[in-house]
C-alpha cells in the first residue's frame, strides 16, 4: 500500500504580519500601563521617604522641645553652614553620619573648600537613599547648580526642601537681615516649636519635593548663608508662594520653589507629618496660606 506523505502546513506571509501587528498592538496597550504602575510605586516610595522626614522632625520634636533651624547662621556672613537635614540625621537611622560631620562642633565651611581631603568629601558626597525621590533624575552629585561657588566639589543630591514661607529668607546684605522671620516654620536659625504655628499643624508645610527641573537640592546645607540665590540658601529651603512644576527663568525666581517628575504635582508632608499630594494646578494663593504658619487663614489641603 503506497502511504500518503501530507506536507506540513505554515505560516503565509499575511498571518505573519497580522501577528506580529497584534503582538505590536499589545506591547503598545501594555506599556502605558507597566509605566505607570511603576511611577506609582516610585512615588510611593517617595511618600514613605517624606513620611519618614515627618516622623524624624517631630522625633527632633520631643527630644529638643523645637524644631531644627532652617539653616544655621553664624558669621561670617557669606559662608556655608549646615541645614535642617543634617539636624535630623539620628532620626533618619544615620547617627554614624551624624557624628562623622559632628555639626555641634564644626561647620560646613569647614569642610566645604577647594582640595579638602578625599574622606571630607565622602561625606558630603554620602548618598542618602530617604532624601533622594527614585522619580527624579538628577545625578547622584548635585551639578546643576554650584554650591557656595565655583572652584569647589559637587555636594550629594537631595529632593526634599524645608518651607521658610512665601519671600525670600534672608537679604544680600547678611547680618541680622539673614535671620528675618518669612513666616514659615524654617529659616535661619528659626528653631521653632509646634506652639509657634497657629493655623494648624495640618495646614502648614514642612518639607516638600523639588526635582531636577528646579535643580534639585542637596541635604548638607546652605552654600552662603546670606543669600537666596541658587548656590545660597535655596539649595535646602523652597518658597511656598511659586507654583509647583513652574520652571521659572528669570535669575532671581528659577531653582527656589517646588517640583516633581511625578505627573501632575508633588509631595509634601506637613506640620502633622502628614504626606500630601498637591496638584500642579494649586493657586499660588493657596500656596502661599499652606506656607505660612500663623497669617491666621487655615487653609485645608487641596
Amino acid at each position: 500500500m503506497r502511504q500518503r506523505v501530507r506536507g506540513t502546513g505554515g505560516f503565509t506571509l499575511v498571518e505573519l504580519l497580522v501577528v506580529i501587528a497584534i503582538i505590536g498592538i499589545l506591547v503598545a496597550l501594555l506599556l502605558p500601563a507597566i509605566q505607570a504602575a511603576r511611577e506609582a510605586a516610585r512615588r510611593s516610595s517617595c511618600t514613605n521617604n517624606l513620611k519618614q522626614i515627618g516622623v524624624a522632625l517631630h522625633n527632633y520634636h520631643d527630644t529638643h522641645n523645637r524644631l531644627p533651624a532652617g539653616f544655621i547662621y553664624r558669621t561670617p556672613a557669606g559662608a556655608a553652614d549646615w541645614g535642617w537635614a543634617v539636624s535630623i540625621l539620628p532620626f533618619m537611622e544615620s547617627s554614624a553620619l551624624y557624628e562623622d560631620l559632628n555639626p555641634g562642633e564644626s561647620r560646613l565651611t569647614d569642610y566645604y573648600y577647594a582640595g579638602a581631603p578625599a574622606a571630607t568629601q565622602a561625606l558630603l558626597q554620602t548618598r542618602i537613599k530617604s532624601y533622594r525621590c527614585p522619580s527624579d533624575v538628577t545625578r547622584p552629585l548635585n551639578n546643576l547648580v554650584s554650591f557656595g561657588g565655583t572652584n569647589h566639589y559637587n555636594l550629594a543630591t537631595a529632593n526634599y526642601v524645608a518651607c521658610p514661607g512665601t519671600t525670600v529668607p534672608d537679604a544680600t546684605a547678611g547680618g541680622a537681615a539673614a535671620l528675618r522671620d518669612p513666616g514659615g516654620l524654617f529659616f535661619g536659625n528659626s528653631w521653632l516649636s509646634f506652639k509657634d504655628i497657629l493655623d494648624g499643624t495640618s495646614s502648614t508645610i514642612a518639607v516638600g519635593e523639588r526635582g531636577s527641573l528646579n535643580y534639585a537640592a542637596v541635604w548638607a546645607g546652605v552654600g552662603t548663608n546670606n543669600s537666596y540665590g541658587n548656590n545660597g540658601t535655596a539649595r535646602t529651603l523652597g518658597r511656598s508662594s511659586f507654583l509647583i512644576n513652574f520652571a521659572y527663568h528669570s535669575p532671581e525666581n528659577v531653582g527656589k520653589g517646588f517640583s516633581s517628575h511625578h505627573p501632575g504635582g508633588a509631595n509634601f508632608v506637613m506640620a502633622d507629618a502628614a504626606v500630601r499630594f498637591l496638584s500642579a494646578h494649586t493657586s499660588s494663593t493657596i500656596m502661599s496660606n499652606l506656607g505660612l504658619r500663623e497669617d491666621g487663614t487655615a487653609t485645608s489641603v487641596p
